[in-house]
């Protein structure tokens, strides 16, 4: 169980094209913006064929206030160059509800 609530970023992407996903990949891999302060780890999934989704960990909630506008742009930008839709959203643990290690 954690220590106590976390602060998240999930941000969600669905390819209207899902042949653009590899080429979607290599352009994040060569255009990816500088970590943002606070984050403390990152985990991507690929979910099906058309679709994928990231969750970043933030240290704070301000931490996690002042990316979002910066994540939510990028995600944009991806939207408009693959085909894509593209939602984020923020969240906060519920740590009585964590299991595990």
């Amino acid at each position: 169980m954690s220590q106590g609530p976390e602060f998240c970023a999930f941000l969600n992407i669905r390819y209207l094209n899902p042949l653009l996903m590899g080429s979607a990949h290599d352009w994040i891999a060569d255009n990816m913006p500088p970590i943002p302060e606070g984050v403390v780890r990152m985990r991507s999934f690929h979910i099906a064929p058309d679709r994928g989704m990231s969750i970043i960990w933030f240290d704070s909630q301000d931490h996690l206030d002042a990316a979002f506008p910066h994540l939510k742009a990028f995600q944009q930008q991806i939207a408009e160059r693959f085909e894509a839709r593209c939602e984020a959203q923020k969240g906060i643990t519920s740590p009585e509800m964590d299991f595990g290690a």
